[in-house]
């Protein structure tokens, strides 16, 4: 399960950049407990109404339900869907927190930038997974008034936040934010700093380009606690596309090397950055 929408290439990265492995278990866990919910036939508002008058277990149950059955483009079948998910986000704040935090999700899904204000109370939240997931939220809405109060959250102690901090200002685009990822790419923890370094890189600038090399060196992946070898595949190829445009021909050496990689995705990619620059 995956909690994060892959609606871009970065996405794969920031899968298992920002994600501990135990917020990608909990599902595995949800839908060994209560599988039946899953399966069984209910609609949007038989989520919202579970939300907002179901016991304890199933107010959390139907927010992960409604988070994972809603589709972009569904608020037209359901008038002001989106008031009635924030008006809900924000009464559940002292509720168990689960509920905010698929709420979240499902505000990024739904892509109405009239939830900007509400998610942003959410960076308030002190449980640091709804920091987290709100943060992925507003990238999803790339809205640029979040950016000055995101940008204070790439400050945060907990660096999980931080990773997603500066995915989300690399979503939204804005150059406001290009202070703060520079900034990032001195961060102590490597995995933020390559989320900062894939970040800026979409505003192409070169300072991006030492953390993205770091990230093509196996030895450095493998320093990174639970990661999966696809994982650091994800990662360098990833950060080779991005590296590859913005050091052009100066990324060769280190193209034909990775083309020689053990993995053959690596490979593969590296071949085609490769190609290009000719």
């Amino acid at each position: 399960m995956t909690d994060v929408p892959r609606e871009s290439p970065r996405s794969i990265l920031f899968q298992f950049v920002i994600f501990p492995l135990g917020i990608v278990c909990v599902a595995v866990v949800i839908f060994l407990l209560f599988g039946k919910l899953a399966t069984e036939e209910h609609t949007i508002p038989d989520y919202l109404n579970a939300i907002r008058s179901g016991s304890a277990h199933e107010r959390w149950q139907a927010a992960y339900q409604l988070s994972k059955s809603l589709k972009r483009g569904e608020a037209a079948r359901y008038p002001n869907l989106e008031q009635q998910v924030a008006a809900i986000y924000v009464q559940s704040k002292h509720d168990d927190p689960r509920i905010r935090r698929y709420l979240s999700m499902v505000l990024g899904t739904l892509g109405d930038r009239r939830a900007t204000p509400v998610l942003l109370d959410g960076l308030d939240d002190r449980d640091v997974d709804n920091r987290l997931y709100t943060l992925i939220a507003l990238g999803q809405l790339r809205d640029p008034a979040a950016v000055p109060r995101i940008v204070q959250a790439a400050n945060d102690e907990e660096r999980d936040v931080r990773k997603a901090a500066y995915y989300a200002l690399g979503e939204i685009g804005d150059p406001r934010a290009i202070p703060a990822l520079v900034h990032g790419l001195e961060d102590e923890v490597a995995d933020v700093r390559w989320n900062a370094a894939i970040s800026l890189s979409q505003f192409g600038d070169r300072r991006a380009i030492p953390p993205l090399r770091e990230m093509l060196d196996r030895t450095r992946l493998n320093q990174i606690r639970d990661m999966r070898e696809d994982q650091k595949e994800d990662a360098m190829i990833v950060a080779m596309s991005a590296y590859a445009k913005l050091a052009g021909p100066e990324a060769r050496p280190d193209l034909e090397r990775l083309a020689r990689d053990p993995s053959l995705r690596v490979q593969a990619a590296a071949k085609e950055a490769l190609s290009r620059l000719r």
